[in-house]
């Protein structure tokens, strides 16, 4: 199941993290490009990495102070290098 369209049983900060891996799990071309241009795509890639690993930390820290909340894991991918 999506964590995105998942019942309300999580608290709002497990939500947000969810979303935000979510998006940072999503392609975005025109900041790649914009990126490109800027001669920073492997700092950007490696700054999402790292935003990744972060938030996957504090999710993992909340999910245990909630061990009565539904585990979800990260989004497929998260632990991916992004391409």
């Amino acid at each position: 199941m999506d964590p995105a369209s998942s019942p309300r049983s999580q608290s709002p900060e497990l939500d947000a993290i969810n979303l935000m891996l979510r998006d940072l799990n999503t392609r975005h071309d025109e900041i790649r490009h914009r990126a490109a241009f800027r001669g920073c795509t492997g700092e950007l890639l490696v700054l999402q990495k790292e935003l990744v690993e972060y938030l996957l930390s504090k999710k993992h820290e909340l999910m245990e102070l909630h061990p009565g909340q539904p585990k979800v894991e990260g989004l497929k991918g998260s632990g991916e290098t992004p391409s």
